[in-house]
């Protein structure tokens, strides 16, 4: 054997150390990890686990995105067919799905442009107009258009749309052209275009709306209706009990309860009572159509009323808070006071605010003043507002003869009224027009007109609660106002139109106007009747007397100044209807109304003929 190298650190005392072989130099072999069963499944499982992951937040972003957009769509429907409170509450739930989604943020956008912000509005269209709308939103201009009377927005947005959008979009696109149809032809027109769709509807739901809106057309001729024909539409929806049914339910059951002028329903009783019992086998029913029910089954037999309100009371005993609020405020309205003091019982309008004014109400009706102050005084009391608070003070006071309280109560609300909530001044001046304090409601509504949110809700009721016998030249302003906040509506623009013509304002460029609208609508008595004002001021009489011609007018259901202008124009052709002057009730003019016939009363109507 060679001896090992003396340098050898291995070497010791001639001998190799047995535990220091030249093996042990060299590291040992190991398998490697894949070759391990277990620890390769683990692997393949947590690669898998994360791929799942990685594709499952794409998708579920997706599918939140379809959700969302699903929402959006039925939201458009919902707005389409009138029911603009589930059409909020659609979009509220698709925004909170995808908050950051594109579609969502656009269809935001559609809302407040629905709402009246003409900023939202130009941004559609110019979005539209750069080819960036898909058919949703193309759907939302073209009805915002139609709506703010800006046609050719309209029928650009229509023309628009691609071809897939037919079948889905069938009853949105179907409203929107009778729309258009009504406001470019007549309501008949539009009346008639929605029955021949709905033969063609792809349901029985969509062709439900749309003779439903049929209906709806016939009634807009509010001096001419198709009485009949609307009823037979109405009743054919609701028979069939689906989701069209409840909306011609709702518009029935107006008709009975509140009817226009000129619509009588035969059996009115009978039919009322046959409304009330069907409502409860159709479908999207809601709170408010059982105490519509209630309604029209007192109307049909009112000496079912204290069961009615008994069985509305024992249903509601264990229902959500606001249904119980909504029934104490019907039967406020309704003249059972007593039965909202009892359902409140005491310890709710000592501690509920909504309560308490629910029975506030109810006490002042009855003329027991006597708890009120201690019940503003409750827990509840404290978050009753100011104004509110004063408003009934002054109620207490002017019950009890204290004049001069009240006057400083009055004038408490007065200088408190700036300082409220929208919600707070509609309530006060809802108050105030019930108790018939004409003049201090109208100051409510005039704070309410100041403000931009409540601007239009002020000014039509600052113009309600003026006289019945205010001159057209004391309208005029409010009217203006009213133009400007509602520059498309053309209903506002024909009554400033009428008022004009009879305060002899600026004539020519107001008969021209009146002309214009006429032409809209030709069968539309207010516009028939500003259009013969309007030539009969600018000396155009017979031109006036033309106007009327072929017309088929409801004069017994039609109203007073209407009359007076009819009178008017026969007298100024040398003609009179005996029947139609001594129709008119002077009480129901304006001093300028009043005017146009005085000189044929003065006379006894004296002309050369006699035109039935």
């Amino acid at each position: 054997m060679t001896n090992p190298s003396p340098e050898s650190p291995f070497h010791q005392n001639g001998e190799e150390l047995p535990d220091y072989s030249e093996e042990s130099l060299r590291p040992p072999v190991q398998d490697s990890w894949f070759k391990d069963q277990r620890k390769r499944k683990t692997m393949l499982r947590l690669a898998l686990a994360l791929l799942v992951l990685l594709c499952l937040v794409p998708l579920y972003r997706g599918i939140k995105e379809w959700r969302a957009s699903s929402l959006m769509a039925k939201s458009g429907e919902a707005f389409a067919i009138g029911d603009s409170e589930r059409g909020v509450s659609l979009l509220k739930q698709a925004l909170a799905l995808a908050p950051g989604s594109l579609r969502i943020q656009h269809a935001v956008e559609l809302y407040n442009a629905r709402a009246g912000d003409t900023a939202s509005l130009e941004k559609l269209i110019a979005r539209m107009k750069s080819g960036g709308s898909d058919d949703q939103e193309l759907m939302g201009i073209a009805e915002i258009s139609a709506m703010k009377d800006r046609r050719d927005v309209a029928r650009e947005a229509l023309g628009l749309l691609s071809l897939k959008s037919g079948k889905k979009g069938f009853l949105r696109r179907s409203l929107l052209e009778a729309s258009l149809t009504a406001r470019e032809r007549s309501f008949p027109e539009a009346a008639d275009f929605c029955i021949r769709r709905a033969g063609e509807a792809p349901s029985r739901e969509d062709a439900g709306y749309l003779r439903t809106q049929a209906a709806l057309d016939l009634l807009s001729l509010r001096d001419t209706p198709d009485t009949p024909r609307i009823l037979d539409l109405l009743h054919g929806v609701i028979s069939e009990k689906n989701a069209a049914s409840i909306a011609a339910w709702r518009i029935m059951a107006q008709l009975l309860l509140a009817p226009p002028q000129g619509i009588s329903i035969p059996n009115a009783s009978d039919e009322a009572m046959s409304l009330s019992r069907v409502f409860k086998s159709l479908p999207g029913v809601k709170p408010s159509d059982e105490l519509m029910a209630a309604d029209l089954a007192i109307k049909g037999d009112p000496s079912t009323k204290e069961a009615v309100v008994a069985r509305l009371v024992k249903a509601r005993r264990l229902a959500p808070r606001d249904a119980q609020l909504d029934l104490a405020r019907w039967l406020n309205g309704r003249g059972c006071q007593k039965e909202v003091i009892a359902m409140a019982g005491t310890d709710r309008p000592a501690n509920d605010t909504d309560w308490l004014l629910v029975v506030l109400d109810a006490k002042s009706t009855l003329g027991d003043l006597k708890d009120i102050p201690r019940m503003l005084a409750t827990p509840a009391g404290s978050g009753i507002q100011d104004a509110v608070r004063h408003l009934y003070l002054a109620r207490i006071a002017m019950m009890n003869g204290d004049d001069s309280i009240a006057e400083q109560e009055w004038r408490n609300v007065g200088a408190s009224l700036h300082l409220e909530k929208p919600a707070t001044l509609a309530y006060i001046a809802g108050y105030e027009e019930q108790i018939g304090a004409y003049e201090r409601a109208a100051r409510t509504y005039r704070e309410m007109a100041d403000r931009e949110e409540t601007k239009v809700n002020g000014l039509v009721g600052l113009i309600r609660c003026q006289p019945r016998d205010a001159s057209a030249k004391k309208l005029i302003p409010f009217y203006e106002e009213l133009e400007v906040a509602l520059p498309e509506n053309q209903d506002v623009a024909c009554d400033l139109t009428y008022l004009r013509l009879l305060a002899k304002d600026d004539v020519v460029s107001a008969a021209a106007k009146a002309e214009k609208l006429f032409l809209a609508q030709p069968n539309a008595l207010t516009r028939l009747s500003a259009a013969a004002l309007g030539r009969l001021r600018t000396g155009d009489t017979a031109g006036a007397l033309e106007i009327y011609r072929d017309k088929e007018i409801n004069w017994n259901g039609s109203a007073a100044p209407w009359r007076a202008i009819r009178c008017a124009v026969l007298e100024a052709n040398g003609m009179s209807d005996e029947a139609l002057w001594a129709s008119i009730t002077p009480a129901l003019l304006r001093p300028e109304e009043k005017s146009l016939i005085s000189s044929g009363a003065n006379s006894g109507h004296g002309g050369k003929d006699s035109k039935k």
